[in-house]
This record gives C-alpha cells, sequence and structure tokens, in this order.
C-alpha cells in the first residue's frame, strides 16, 4: 500500500512543478525542493527495505526519517 501512494505523491508533485511554469517563483522552487526530499525518502525507505545489517538499518532509516520531516516542514511553508 505504501508504495502506489508513493508513487501518486511523485506523480502529483511533478504535475504541480509543471502547472506552476517555469516563470522562477519562489514558489515553484519551494515546491521541486519538497519533491526533492520526497525522493530522498523514498529511496532511503527502499534501501533501507534491502538493507542486511543493523548499520544500513539505522542509516537508511534515519534517511527515510529525514527526508519526511524535511518533506513534511516544506509542505508546510507553502501552504505559508
Amino acid at each position: 500500500m505504501a508504495w502506489p501512494a508513493f508513487a501518486a505523491l511523485v506523480a502529483t508533485g511533478t504535475w504541480n512543478v509543471l502547472a506552476v511554469g517555469t516563470d522562477g517563483s519562489r514558489y515553484r522552487t519551494t515546491l521541486v525542493v519538497k519533491l526533492g526530499l520526497v525522493a530522498a525518502s523514498g529511496i532511503g525507505a527502499l534501501l533501507r527495505a534491502r538493507s542486511m545489517t543493523t548499520t544500513g538499518l539505522a542509516v537508511w532509516g534515519a534517511v527515510t526519517g529525514a527526508g519526511a520531516v524535511g518533506a513534511l516542514f516544506v509542505g508546510v511553508l507553502l501552504a505559508g
């Protein structure tokens, strides 16, 4: 269930970036940063799921969590 939701999140984020256009606005830049953090969180989750060591689980879990919290923070900035 999580991976289809992640795919929908990336797809709608990409759609929003394209819908804003290329005017170079701060909103678009912030949206691109958020999309990058979401991607980092997803890549971290994928690597954590494939990790075989406790160190790998810890590192990739931290990357996943930091990306998710960062995306949440940037999303709050977009609302303002």
